[in-house]
């Protein structure tokens, strides 16, 4: 499935245009849709406390840990068996619950979207391209 490039939400003096995919993730019953940064060098999926919480992750019992990015280190809090679909397309996948980041934010990386479909970035055609491979 394609996709255009789209304007990333929280940078809003000037036109930064990033590949965004629509997906609902799932959780012990609940649903929150949104919109994800498919990012290549990131090594697996982030979400903000407040996606957790409208999922009903009780993420402040499970013990944080540190990682880092260039600008700085992080705690996250590592939740698994959480379902993600998009464009009818359902796998499960572990996610990083990240304290600090803007509310609504979300990044799918290596360890997650990359491991289930081919994704070709063309930002050239400011576009992308994710192919899912059958999964069992």
């Amino acid at each position: 499935m394609r996709y255009p490039y789209s304007q990333l939400p929280s940078i809003t003096n000037r036109e930064v245009l990033a590949p965004m995919v629509p997906v609902t993730f799932s959780y012990s019953g609940n649903e929150f849709p949104t919109f994800a940064l498919v990012d290549s060098g990131a090594a697996g999926a982030i979400i903000s406390t407040v996606i957790a919480e409208a999922l009903g992750m009780d993420w402040t019992r499970v013990t944080a840990s540190v990682g880092f990015t260039l600008s700085g280190q992080f705690r996250s809090h590592k939740i698994e068996h959480v379902k993600a679909e998009i464009d009818g397309n359902v796998f499960s996948l572990t996610i990083h619950v990240v304290e600090g980041i803007s509310p609504y934010h979300c990044i799918l990386g290596q360890a997650d979207l990359f491991q289930k479909a081919t994704i070709t970035f063309e930002g050239f055609h400011n576009e992308f391209d994710i192919a899912f491979r059958p999964m069992n």
